[in-house]
């Protein structure tokens, strides 16, 4: 390089002297850096050598002879460091270290070069305060990127002042605190301000007001509070604007309205907002989405809010107290994809020109609302339905035959109505319909042969209804993905179709109350997985099949008020399975458990099963393995390990649990082997991992009733079926509390160290919060591979102690397990997206092991936390 400026460009001997040694400064700073990285894995800087023009090393970009950009973002690079060496880099003009683990301290951002414009260390642990002249030292920064690390402390009052040249400032995701309603910003050129996710206070400062040419202002998931400053009517270039999950009250500001001509986004969700919706509203002829959900808006929703807002597409103002009849101008808003109203005060009837004009509708949920008059035929003009919610409302009429024309139509939910009529013959056009709940109307007539057709159902529900007739013999017969088939609370007649056997995924058949007659069919026998079977209160006669010995997986069957006769069949192949079959084989072992031995058997099928033999220490331990079969036999969700059965052979009580394939995460994650083979998972499937043990848990403490405490969470009760779903188990170790005691006191400490919440030491007091934070040290193993105790890694902390250690530090990224960096794939923008993606994981993982129970989560919103997370492929909720 030097060689070609010099042929191109003579000069003499000493006007070549100050180019080579500004070259030489370069030089050093660049190898004074080198020298802090502790840990280089992948040799990014084993360039770096005196014998190379540092114009060629690695990361390093110049112009003219001197260095320009240093560019060392995601190569995993470790160590203490100090900005210090860069301050002679003086034609530095881009500075990019994120996604690595250092440890900066924040005073050093002052020593950066006068001439960067460029500064990116987001994920690079910078730790420390914010210094208050930063802009003054740096006054050329254009774009500045300090997200994701630990700055604490208040952001200065004066911190915005010297920076007329800004255009983008980040400082998301730090532990930010303190006033910012004193904030002083010179804002000639700021066009994005992100301050999202710390803890930052007070109310949202008037100077922002100034900055006119903002195109991007997130004050998201702060604890801003005070009422949204009408001032920021200002704003008349604002795109998108985020003030969720704060403590903002009072009404939305009218003068919104004179932000519309550019706003994009506006989501104002999770406050404590009041008043109606503004009518200026109707001017933001730009808006693609408004999110004003889980606040306390009233009022009507004016109608002439969407007759200019062509653009819009996400409506969503659910769970509000927001009244007024249902707004028919939504028709003109061609783009709208979801609308979603639910648990509202909407009344009057669903207006009948919502469709065609809103074409592009999806999903429309109206939910627990006052809704009244017919399901306008009309809607199956909007041909990309697939949801259709009107649950909870005074809905009557009959359901509208032409909404068999919605060939998109995925779930029609209308439940809890006073709909009226048959079930349309024609819903059987809907091919891929998943879920038809309908019970708990008025509905009469027959069930349609015709709905065969749709060969993807998962879920019908037509209970409390008043059908008649016979069911019909080949309704089912197609239905390989039907798992939940209730028509109970009916007038059905004739027989029970035998061709009901062919449902292959069946887990829950209901029949009862109704006016069934002759035998129970023996091809019942062959559904496999069929868990709960109840046809009481009919007129069945005969006897009771003995095909039903192979319903292995049937835990609750109710056949009481008929007329069968005869004996009742033996309870399957588990009342003669030999317990030494299994039980003097130590190669079947495949678990010990505080409550005994698990053991792998197969049955006669062929199919396998888990069997736990409990072990008895004394009578009341047959009084917890009754309670645990007749009361949590019963519960089922697809992410609880499913108990089968249970027996007693000799003195030995048995229970009997479906089989996972993949084993326990424990294993998974920390294998018995560290072998080559071993297998790694992706940081999808242990985002999946832990959405679906969320749910799990979530379905214990708050869907049961009496709720469950587990006692005992974690990674060795987290087991993987044959297609990785998470299913929690053991948790028939749980104690039942009451539905008005929150708690249970215990005598003796419960759960497994390393998982236990520090209150315990001092409480012995068993708490659903206590499980929030074992359900965290879990979330903490998937996130980092570690175990939860390790003296080689932690010495005398822990797993949560050390987490927390480095994220104080500002180290967040050695947090995370290597193996998923090493295995992050696609683009720089993809990988920078999934880290981000791993550290928000972190975030709600640390919630949930905060020290204080008050603070932690419930299982409702880790659910909803985990469900926000970035979806590699799209999921249908």
């Amino acid at each position: 390089m030097l060689f070609l400026i010099t042929m191109m460009f003579p000069v003499t001997e000493e006007a070549a002297a100050p180019v080579s040694s500004s070259i030489k400064t370069d030089e050093q700073a660049l190898l004074m850096f080198k020298k802090m990285v502790q840990k280089d894995e992948t040799g990014a800087l084993s360039g770096w050598q005196l014998n190379r023009n540092p114009c060629t090393w690695f990361g390093v970009s110049c112009t003219h002879g001197r260095v320009t950009q240093l560019d060392l973002s995601g190569h995993g690079l470790s160590g203490t460091i100090t900005l210090d060496p860069l301050s002679s880099l003086d034609m530095l003009s881009v500075l990019k270290l994120s996604l690595n683990s250092f440890s900066v301290n924040s005073t050093s951002l002052l020593t950066l070069p006068y001439s960067l414009t460029q500064l990116d260390l987001s994920f690079a642990g910078v730790s420390g305060p914010i210094p208050d002249n930063f802009f003054s030292k740096c006054p050329n920064l254009v774009v500045v990127n300090l997200s994701y690390n630990n700055m604490t402390g208040p952001i200065p009052d004066n911190f915005l002042q010297n920076s007329d040249k800004l255009q983008s400032l980040d400082l998301s995701s730090n532990n930010l605190s303190g006033s910012i309603s004193g904030l002083k910003i010179d804002c000639n050129s700021l066009l994005q301000l992100d301050l999202s996710e710390n803890r930052l206070s007070d109310s949202i400062p008037i100077s922002l007001s100034n900055c006119t040419s903002l195109k991007s202002l997130n004050l998201g998931n702060n604890l801003i509070s005070g009422e949204i400053p009408k001032a920021l009517g200002n704003l008349n270039s604002l795109q998108t604007l985020d003030l969720s999950r704060n403590q903002l009250i009072g009404w939305i500001p009218f003068e919104f309205g004179n932000v519309c001509a550019s706003l994009v986004e506006l989501r104002l969700s999770f406050n404590n907002l009041t008043g109606s919706i503004p009518s200026s509203f109707s001017s933001c002829t730009w808006l693609q989405l408004l999110d004003i959900s889980n606040n306390n808006m009233s009022g009507p929703l004016p109608d002439s809010i969407f007759h200019n807002l062509g653009s819009l597409q996400e409506l969503r103002l659910g769970n509000n107290a927001i009244s007024g009849p249902f707004p028919s101008s939504i028709s003109s808003c061609k783009k709208l994809r979801i609308v979603d109203f639910s648990s509202n005060k909407f009344y009057g009837s669903i207006p009948i020109d919502i469709c065609p004009g809103a074409a592009s509708l999806e999903e429309l949920r109206m939910p627990d609302n006052l809704i009244t008059g017919e399901i306008p035929s009309q809607l199956s003009k909007c041909s990309q339905l697939k949801t259709l919610d009107f649950s909870l409302n005074y809905l009557n009429g009959s359901i509208p035959e032409e909404l068999g024309q919605l060939e998109n139509l995925e779930q029609l939910i209308a439940w809890f109505n006073g709909l009226e009529g048959k079930i349309p013959p024609k819903l059987g056009k809907c091919k891929k319909l998943k879920d038809l709940i309908l019970n708990n109307n008025h509905l009469t007539g027959e069930i349609p042969s015709e709905l065969f057709n749709c060969s993807n159902l998962e879920w019908i529900s037509l209970t409390s209804n008043e059908l008649s007739g016979e069911i019909p013999r080949d309704l089912f017969t197609k239905y390989q993905t039907l798992e939940y088939l209730d028509l109970s609370y009916n007038k059905l007649r004739g027989r029970i179709p035998q061709e009901f056997g062919d449902m292959e995924a069946l887990q829950v058949l209901e029949l009862s109350h109704n006016q069934l007659s002759g035998e129970i069919p023996s091809t019942l026998g062959q559904l496999k997985n069929l868990g709960v079977f109840d046809a009481s209160h009919n007129r069945l006669q005969g006897h009771i099949p003995d095909s039903f010995s192979n319903l292995s997986f049937l835990v609750q069957i109710d056949l009481s008020n008929n007329e069968l006769t005869g004996e009742i069949p033996s309870r399957g192949q588990l009342s003669t399975l030999p317990a030494s079959q299994y039980a003097n084989n130590p190669a079947s072992l495949i678990g010990c458990g505080g409550f005994g031995e698990v053991f792998k058997a197969t049955l006669k099928d062929g199919s396998s099963v888990a069997i736990k033999k409990l072990i008895r220490l004394s009578c009341q331990g047959d009084r917890e393995f009754m309670a645990e079969m007749e009361t949590l036999g019963k519960i089922k969700h697809r992410n609880l390990v499913p108990l089968l059965g249970y027996c007693k052979v000799g003195e030995e009580r048995l229970l009997v649990y479906e089989y996972m394939e993949y084993g326990s995460l424990e294993e998974m994650l920390h294998g018995r082997t560290k072998s080559r083979d071993r297998r790694i998972l992706t940081w999808e499937e242990r985002k999946k991992v832990a959405r679906g043990a969320a749910k799990g848990l979530c379905f214990l403490h708050h869907n049961c009733i009496p709720h469950i405490i587990h006692r005992d969470m974690k990674s060795s009760n987290v087991l993987l079926d044959h297609e990785m779903e998470s299913r929690v188990s053991d948790f028939g170790m749980a104690r039942l509390i009451s539905a008005l005691d929150t708690h249970l006191s215990v005598s003796t400490l419960a759960g497994t160290p390393g998982y236990v919440p520090p209150e315990y030491y001092q409480s012995f007091r068993c708490t659903a919060k206590g499980d929030v934070y074992s359900f965290g040290v879990v979330m903490l193993e998937l996130l980092t591979g570690k175990r939860p105790t390790d003296k080689e890694d932690f010495g005398d902390t822990n797993l949560v102690g050390w987490a927390k250690m480095k994220v104080r530090q500002g180290t967040h990224m050695e947090v995370i397990d290597p193996d998923l960096l090493q295995v992050c794939q696609g683009s720089d923008e993809a990988q920078l997206n999934e880290v981000k993606d791993m550290l928000r994981f972190l975030d709600i993982t640390l919630q949930c092991v905060d020290d204080l129970p008050s603070k932690r989560p419930n299982m409702l919103q880790v659910v909803a936390m985990l469900r926000d997370l970035h979806h590699g492929t799209t999921n249908t909720a």
